[in-house]
């Protein structure tokens, strides 16, 4: 837990997110959020940085392999301080991985070599293993598994982006409770604050068009994106 006097009044001048599925709009907008983080203090501000580099979306700089990208993620994440920042981080890297897979499945692709490394996390073996299972097996613990096989093969990107923002969603709201007035509570507050105001303003047609994207990075087996220069608020998936 990192805190002080300043994260305690930071934190009291954010008001309550609320449920992401009966927001309208954003309860802060970006700029006047953007100005009460000026509070963070510069290492903090680094690791958020560092989490929103990391989990850029593919429209950004690519490295050149798949490879490349985890060994990426693992040097960035042993350098994150904050233990729920990781969580954070490692859920969502997971999350990609599943949809990676579910992707280039749909795509006709064979499962991955075993001496490819092309994947993050705990799942990569699993997923290969269980291929031609339709949730590569992990349905009984991820329960937005099969939903997503379901939107992707119905081309459903809207549907399927909120599936995977609700997880998301969820995982964060399960580690709220542990910090308040700290810098992880900050840490969390913007990422959910991110995602409520992508879903708030969710544009159906640019979410097809990043489909599209989507579908063909798998065909060309592309990897994960990293930013250069990544906004503060580019911590989310």
């Amino acid at each position: 837990m990192m805190g002080g006097i300043e994260y305690v009044q930071l934190m009291a001048s954010l008001p309550a997110l609320g449920s992401i599925l009966a927001a309208k709009r954003a309860p802060i907008n970006r700029i006047r959020l953007l100005a009460r983080l000026q509070m963070l203090r510069p290492e903090h501000r680094a690791e958020i940085e560092a989490a929103a580099n990391l989990l850029a979306w593919p429209d950004q700089a690519k490295l050149t392999s798949d490879a490349d990208f985890v060994s990426k993620a693992r040097k960035v994440i042993e350098t994150l301080k904050s233990e729920t920042l990781r969580q954070l981080v490692h859920h969502q890297l997971e999350q990609r991985t599943v949809l990676a897979a579910l992707r280039r499945r749909h795509a006709g692709q064979a499962a991955p070599a075993a001496s490819e490394i092309w994947g993050y996390g705990r799942y990569v073996d699993r997923i290969r293993a269980n291929w031609r299972e339709p949730g590569f097996g992990l349905a009984p613990s991820l329960k937005w598994v099969l939903p997503v096989k379901e939107k992707l093969d119905k081309s459903d990107a809207p549907g399927l982006e909120r599936i995977l923002l609700e997880a998301v969603w969820r995982h964060a709201d399960g580690l709220v409770g542990a910090h308040y007035f700290d810098f992880e509570a900050v840490a969390l507050y913007v990422l959910r604050w991110d995602l409520l105001d992508r879903w708030t303003r969710y544009d159906a047609e640019a979410a097809t068009a990043r489909f599209g994207a989507l579908i063909a990075d798998a065909l060309n087996a592309t990897p994960a994106t990293v930013k250069t220069n990544a906004d503060l608020m580019r911590a989310v998936a």
